[in-house]
Parts: C-alpha cells; sequence; structure tokens
C-alpha cells in the first residue's frame, strides 16, 4: 500500500501531507529507514504540525490525534496553503529531494546498517513548470557524514564530481537556484526541431505567457526564466538521454562555472558523432532501398540509395583559410594559434607587413587608404541599412529585438577583434593616385586590393541525407565546398562493411573524373540529380553524359519506366528545414554549434522513423558486417 497515497475524501490535513513527506521523514530517527516502504512516520516535528495548524484551521492540540487516524490515507495537498502558511516555515508546494533518503554506497556504514541520512542542507531555489509557471521551492541535499557523499535532487557529489542518477528525472537543476520541469524542457525542443524557435524565443515565450506570476515576498530568487536556463536544460537533457541509451553514467565536474561544467561530455558526443556519424548511419527502408529480382541462377540486386547536399549554415571561424582550430571567443579574427602569428600582420591580402598602431594595416599609403574605406563603408547609412537587411532573418534569434544592433554585426573594435561584418568574408577594394587615395568614381586607372579585416565563417554544412528523408552523415566544410572534401567525407562515413550503391550529388561529374581510380568507388554508381542534369550540366559534356546520366542507370527508374524510383531532390528539400537554423547558429561556438546540430537531425530522425513505421515502409537498420544479404 502505497502510505503517502489514500483517498482525497479523508480531510485537508491528510491532503496536504502527502506533499510533505520528504519533510516528514528527514527527522524520523537514522534507524527508521522502513519508513520509506512500509511504515508511516510515528511523529510529526513542530514545523509541521503548525503548518497544518494554520492551513487546515484545527487547533494545535488536534493535530497529532488528526495524524494518528488518517496517516494511512494522505493525498495532494493546496498550494495557496502553503504560500500562506508554509514559506515561512521552510516548507513549499513542491520541496525537491534527492530519489532516497539512505546512502547508496555499498561499503558505507550507514548503508549496511540501514539508517536514514539527516543531515540536510535546504535553500530557496526557483522551479519553472509547464502547468503552474515559475514557482518557489525549496531544495534539500542530505549529507552521508560517513562517506562524504553529498546527495542532491538529480545527482550525487563525490570528490568534487557531479554524478548523475540513473533514469532521467522529471525535474532538472539547469542553475545553482534555478530547477526546470523535463516535460517543459522537451517543449523548448520540440519547439526548436518543428518551428526553429531559438532559446531566447523559449525564453520570452515562456515569460510572456506561463510564467506571469511575481515570486513570494523575501523569496531571494525572481521567476524571470533566461536564455542560459533554456541552453542548460536542453544540454543537460540531451546528454542524459544519450547516456542512458548507452547505458553509462554521466559525470560532471561539480566546481567551476556553470556555462562550462558540460563543455567535456559535449565535446565527446561531438567527437563520437563526428567518428560514427548519426545512429541511422546503416538506415535502409523502401524508399531508400530496392531489390531487383534476379535472372534465373542470379541473386537478387540490392540498390541502396544517397544524396549528397550542401546548405549554407554556419558558425564563426578562424581568419585565416581553412583552419578548423575554434576561436577562443566568437569575437575574435583568429583561433588562439593564429592570434599569435597573425593577429599583428597587416590585414591585406599576401602583405606580411607589420600593422601600426591603432590599425588593422601596415604604413603602406595604399593599404591604410583600404582600411579608411573599409571603415567609411562601415560607417555610411546605405551599408549598415544592408547589414540590416542581411541580419533580418526569417527565424530571427530574438522576435522581441527592435532591430538588430551594430555590435551584433559588427565583429567588434579592438585590435585583435574582427571589425567588421563577417558575412563579407574577403573585401576587394579600389585604390587609386601614387599616395594610395581612395575614390568611388574616377577614369583613371585603379588598382584591385584583397583584405580581411574580421573573422570568417565556415562555408556551409554538408549532409547525407537518404532519399527517404533520413539524414545519415553530416560535416563542416570550412573554406568550400571541394570535391575533394566531399569524397573524404563520403569514405570517412561509410568506413568498415557499410557503403551505399548509388551517390548522387550535383557535382558528381568532377567527383567521378577524380575517384575514377579509386577503388573505393568502383561499385557505386555516381550520377546528378534529374533537375540538376537536365537544367545545369552541359550536354557537350560526353564524360558527364556517359557516367552521371540517372537515364544510363535502369536500376534507379520507377518499374513502369515512365519515372524515378528514388527521390533524388530529397537533399534540397531537406535543406530548406536545415536552413531554418542559420539565424540561431550563427553566433555559436563550435562545440555548441555540432551539439545542437547533431541534436536536432537526431530528433529529426525519430520523427522521420515513425512517419515511415506508420506509412509500412519498414525502416531498419543493416546488420553489422551483413551488407551483402
Amino acid at each position: 500500500m502505497e502510505i503517502y497515497g489514500g483517498h482525497p475524501d479523508h480531510g485537508e490535513s491528510g491532503q496536504l501531507a502527502r506533499q510533505l513527506k520528504n519533510d516528514i521523514v528527514l527527522v524520523q530517527p537514522a534507524s527508521e529507514s522502513e519508513l520509506l516502504t512500509s511504515q508511516p512516520a510515528r511523529a510529526l516535528p513542530p514545523s509541521i504540525k503548525i503548518f497544518l495548524q494554520k492551513a487546515c484551521e484545527i487547533p494545535y492540540d488536534y493535530v497529532d490525534g488528526c495524524w494518528d487516524i488518517l496517516k494511512e490515507h494522505v493525498c495532494e495537498e493546496i498550494e495557496k496553503a502553503f504560500s500562506q502558511h508554509g514559506h515561512g516555515l521552510g516548507l513549499t508546494f513542491q520541496t525537491l529531494y534527492p530519489p532516497q533518503h539512505t546512502c547508496t554506497n555499498t561499503s558505507c556504514s550507514r548503508n549496511m546498517k540501514g539508517q536514514l541520512l539527516t543531515k540536510a542542507e535546504q535553500r530557496q531555489v526557483v522551479l519553472y513548470t509547464l502547468s503552474d509557471g515559475a514557482i518557489p521551492a525549496y531544495s534539500v541535499h542530505l549529507y552521508c557524514e560517513s562517506c562524504n557523499v553529498n546527495y542532491h535532487h538529480d545527482y550525487r557529489v563525490v570528490k568534487n564530481r557531479r554524478i548523475y542518477y540513473d533514469g532521467i528525472p522529471d525535474i532538472l537543476q539547469v542553475g545553482e537556484h534555478q530547477f526546470v520541469e523535463r516535460r517543459l524542457i522537451e517543449l523548448w525542443i520540440t519547439s526548436m526541431l518543428v518551428s526553429w524557435t531559438s532559446a531566447t524565443n523559449c525564453a520570452r515565450l515562456y515569460n510572456l505567457t506561463l510564467s506571469q506570476k511575481a515570486p513570494p515576498s523575501g523569496w531571494d530568487f525572481g521567476f524571470t526564466l533566461r536564455t542560459e536556463h533554456v541552453w542548460d536544460g536542453f544540454t543537460i537533457l540531451s546528454l542524459l538521454e544519450d547516456f542512458s541509451q548507452r547505458q553509462k553514467t554521466l559525470t560532471v565536474p561539480h566546481l567551476g562555472l556553470q556555462k562550462d561544467r558540460y563543455t567535456e561530455a559535449v565535446k565527446a558526443r561531438n567527437i563520437r558523432f563526428r567518428l560514427y556519424s548519426q545512429p541511422e548511419l546503416r538506415h535502409h527502408c523502401r524508399k531508400c532501398l530496392r531489390i531487383i529480382p534476379g535472372n534465373g541462377n542470379e541473386p537478387d540486386r540490392k540498390v541502396w540509395v544517397v544524396v549528397i547536399d550542401g546548405v549554407t549554415v554556419g558558425h564563426p571561424c578562424c581568419a585565416v583559410h581553412n583552419c578548423h582550430i575554434p576561436l577562443g571567443n566568437n569575437r575574435h579574427r583568429f583561433c588562439p594559434v593564429h592570434m599569435v602569428s597573425q593577429n599583428h600582420i597587416c590585414a591585406i591580402v599576401g602583405c606580411e607587413a607589420q600593422i601600426t598602431p591603432e590599425s588593422l594595416t601596415c604604413a603602406d599609403p595604399g593599404h591604410r587608404a583600404v582600411e579608411k574605406i573599409h571603415r567609411e563603408r562601415g560607417q555610411a547609412r546605405f551599408q549598415l541599412k544592408e547589414r540590416m537587411k542581411r541580419a533580418q532573418v526569417a527565424h530571427p534569434n530574438d522576435a522581441l529585438a527592435e532591430e538588430p544592433r551594430i555590435a551584433d554585426i559588427n565583429d567588434g573594435e579592438e585590435l585583435g577583434m574582427a571589425d567588421v561584418d563577417d558575412e563579407l568574408e574577403e573585401e576587394e577594394f579600389e585604390v587609386e593616385g601614387s599616395q594610395g587615395e581612395a575614390h568611388r568614381t574616377s577614369n583613371t586607372k585603379k588598382t584591385k586590393i584583397r583584405a580581411q579585416f574580421g573573422r570568417k565563417r565556415t562555408h556551409n554544412e554538408q549532409i547525407i541525407v537518404a532519399p527517404c528523408g533520413m539524414i545519415i552523415a553530416r560535416e563542416t566544410f570550412y573554406g568550400a565546398e571541394g570535391v575533394a572534401s566531399v569524397v573524404e567525407m563520403i569514405k570517412r562515413a561509410f568506413h568498415g562493411d557499410i557503403k551505399p550503391d548509388h551517390i548522387f550529388f550535383d557535382n558528381n561529374c568532377t567527383l567521378a573524373k577524380m575517384v575514377k581510380e579509386d577503388p573505393f568507388f568502383d561499385d557505386i554508381g555516381l550520377t546528378v540529380d534529374v533537375f540538376h542534369f537536365n537544367c545545369k550540366h552541359s550536354e557537350t559534356d560526353i564524360f558527364c553524359q556517359q557516367h552521371c546520366n540517372p537515364a544510363a542507370y535502369p536500376e534507379l527508374a520507377s518499374t513502369d519506366g515512365k519515372g524515378w524510383y528514388f527521390n533524388s531532390s530529397i537533399a534540397e528539400q531537406t535543406n530548406v528545414w536545415f536552413g531554418g537554423y542559420h539565424a540561431i547558429c550563427r553566433e555559436m561556438l563550435v562545440d555548441r554549434y555540432n551539439f545542437f546540430l547533431d541534436e536536432m537531425i537526431l530528433r529529426r530522425n525519430r520523427a522521420t522513423r515513425a512517419k515511415l513505421l506508420k506509412s509500412r515502409k519498414a525502416p531498419m537498420i543493416w546488420p553489422t558486417n551483413n551488407m551483402t544479404n
């Protein structure tokens, strides 16, 4: 029988007591651990008795008698009673305790004796809920004096390491004094997935619609949900699901800043996804796999197809071309390595001279003139309007921002910080005259000079997607969407025993020429999708017509021969969804950027798999070492 459950008709004092179960258990003798499973508490502490007296309007002397009668049948309580009578006594509608009142260390003497943990620390916190908005709550830590383990609501602390409990709790701690319901975090992540809602807009939406109450008098913390709370909730829940699926335990540092606490765990998952791609790497279904029956004694033939394309979504990166070293700060021009070697070099491309004080160029008059033009462009009203227009994308990161701030569009103005809109990449200037004077219009001979005054942005995201819409792999291209980089991506994603039978790619004409001597591609068809082949590929290109024409591969045609079996334009369609994250991702540093996009793809693939199951397309995973069967 559930001791702290019961029937709602047994009186208001009984209704209030269930929420106080942990507070009641905490003050019981350490030897009475059986309270947690079989017996109700024998006596109530004074603070609980006073609270029940005031909340239920019964004489103090009656409380013990009511408890004796109703202690077997306590149930839910009323939040208003806690607000009026409980806060001053250290009681709230929600008090967040660890999941157990005993030490879980099997070698601990208290564990061996079955003793309760009675040393506790209580602190005020804010709990963000889906149904009740932000509410005041207490968080209670239980401390084991025998083995020095501190038990919190969703983790325990051992030697300055947070070790999360097995399973995923209904409430997660996202800040020192902030907790969020799991279902609310799931709502935020779903909003990011289906409507490209940024963490900033998730927080604004919550504050404007779900959490309009003011904190009670004397409460130490406000109720405003901040963007970092949304991001920490996203990160913690995603990590816990990842570790739970792999039957591992999430462990992070307990000390240090909250923003750095999960960095190593995030990096580790990012590396794993780069090495092994998405869990759906080995996916196949009736929309991306075709089995062609063999003739006579010939075996059936398998045709498994993928499509490759790029989408312009990126993050800030080092101004040195194709440098993959992360920026130390997303306002920096260079990564930490190139900051040392390049930060004092003239911004003009090809010039190796030292810069002059308070400048990004050397003493060359022509180069100084270029910097002058650059600064004038940045200050010109028409240029600012163009930058504003570029920043006002379809899915803004902050829906309530009246207009993008110039500080957000430029990369900063300190020396060593990018001070120009990074979307421009390298800029081209025209200068004239013996002293390098700049004129926007002139008939005299001009010299073209290129300069890199700011940081760069990664070129694009390259995705490998199945014709059914399942995203198989993703990779960031830094310098350009080079064919050689695509070849490396294909071989890295399909290493081992797994390899597609056919790949659609817009530039397969060039790729096929590059890999014609590579045995890896001997049994892989390389064609251009039908739309691009008809519209963008020359009929006079004999190699393209012979090797990359989809009509040359009968296995790609539909059964009736009037159409195509596979949707070769799926990558273009997927890019519409993927491109919606441009505004959200544009200022992320590389670790969060990769973690966020991998998680979005992971969840989209789950939804795609569910859709395929519902439509009876039989989504499955290729077994290891069995690709030929």
